[in-house]
């Protein structure tokens, strides 16, 4: 996090909620909230979290210092199958913080990238890898977190590396549309032809031409991402999901569209109208616009930093039933996730869970917080039980 005492800066978060913070150290953590993304992050969780009887004290009383360095060494540790004193100091913590809930410390400790192998512009792309389909069919591997590349495909001249991919020319490719697909594990960004920045979330897919021809700009978006859209008075920015069609001039904002029943848009900057149905809503910077098959349209505020959280590798979730946080799991892991007792599905929890994080670690807590255990079989599949 930094070099101040990390369970300090908690035992005064945990204050600032229950609104039994002094004015000075109000201040002060307030200024760490301001000044650093991890702590921003873990207020975030925490704000929503319950309070329960004795959470301050319980802080108090514990030797923190020696607790945080006990739970240090184990975060990063596949459990053995037997829990030390110093993982359930750190369950103690964690049920402090949410009734049933998840608070995660966030870390500013460096962790490596496992970074995939190179991957060669000849090579084929493999049919569950970061790639590009172009519109006449050739799929193309890209690389991920490596170095640039350049890579021919036609007259277009593709520059492709360090989670990011651009492109020149394309001309003679026509207007037909290529498909960028993005897997579990990863996100990556895409700089279109008119200068819009597309940033696509894991588990997703973004249709698209080389060149924008006509009196409007067309994307197809099956997953989530961010769009930060090149101003244009002529030509409309309009992103198609499965349910509905977001149209802009130049703005930013946010589309999920992961759930076949759920679309959320939410606007950062700039003005959208969202359409479905025959149906129309226009929003302004801070609202979301929910729309549901069976329900339409709701209009409401949200919280920039947790709906963009994803773009720094933090799920924030809220009173989140566990079938919803799977669905996460499967995105971010590329994992399978089984319920084998159906129940389970709908409890809840409120933290936060970050990408980066071992998936072992978060099961580990589940465990110790929500006696939910799990198990994975011979092909990976994670049962939960």
């Amino acid at each position: 996090m930094m070099s101040e005492n990390h369970e300090h800066i908690y035992q005064l978060l945990l204050k600032k909620r229950n609104g039994t913070i002094n004015e000075s150290d109000d201040q002060y953590v307030s200024a760490l909230i301001a000044g650093h993304e991890d702590v921003e992050l873990m207020w975030r969780a925490l704000k929503h979290s319950f309070s329960l009887p004795g959470e301050e004290k319980f802080w108090q009383q514990i030797d923190v210092a020696n607790a945080w360095t006990a739970v240090r060494s184990e975060l990063y540790v596949k459990n053995t199958g037997i829990y030390s004193i110093r993982k359930w100091l750190f369950a103690a913590a964690v049920l402090s913080v949410a009734m049933i809930g998840i608070s995660l410390i966030w870390k500013s400790t460096h962790r490596k990238v496992e970074q995939p192998p190179p991957v060669l512009a000849t090579t084929p792309a493999p049919a569950n890898g970061l790639q590009l389909q172009l519109a006449g069919g050739e799929t193309i591997a890209l690389p991920y977190n490596q170095e640039k590349q350049h890579i021919k495909a036609g007259d277009v001249q593709l520059s492709a590396g360090a989670k990011k991919l651009q492109f020149t020319g394309g001309t003679a490719m026509g207007n037909g549309f290529n498909t960028l697909t993005v897997p579990p594990k990863m996100d990556y960004k895409l700089l279109l032809a008119d200068g819009t920045e597309v940033w696509l979330n894991a588990t997703s897919r973004l249709r698209f031409p080389f060149n924008f021809s006509g009196d409007k700009r067309e994307v197809y978006l099956d997953g989530e991402a961010f769009f930060q859209v090149a101003k244009s008075d002529s030509k409309p920015f309009i992103v198609h999901t499965g349910q509905t069609d977001i149209e802009v001039l130049g703005t930013s904002f946010n589309v999920n569209a992961y759930n076949n029943e759920i679309t959320r848009t939410s606007l950062v900057s700039g003005a959208i109208v969202a359409r479905a149905d025959g149906k129309e809503v226009r929003l302004r910077p801070g609202q979301e616009a929910v729309y549901k098959t069976d329900q339409g349209y709701n209009v409401h505020s949200f919280d920039e930093s947790e709906v963009l959280a994803w773009m720094k590798g933090v799920y924030v979730f809220h009173n989140t039933s566990l079938q919803e946080i799977a669905q996460v799991l499967e995105r971010w892991y590329g994992v399978k996730v089984v319920f084998d007792n159906k129940a389970l599905a709908g409890k809840k929890f409120t933290g936060g869970l970050e990408k980066l994080q071992k998936l072992d670690y978060f099961l580990e807590t589940l465990e110790l917080i929500g006696d939910i255990h799990h198990s994975y079989d011979e092909n990976g599949v994670i049962h939960l039980k």
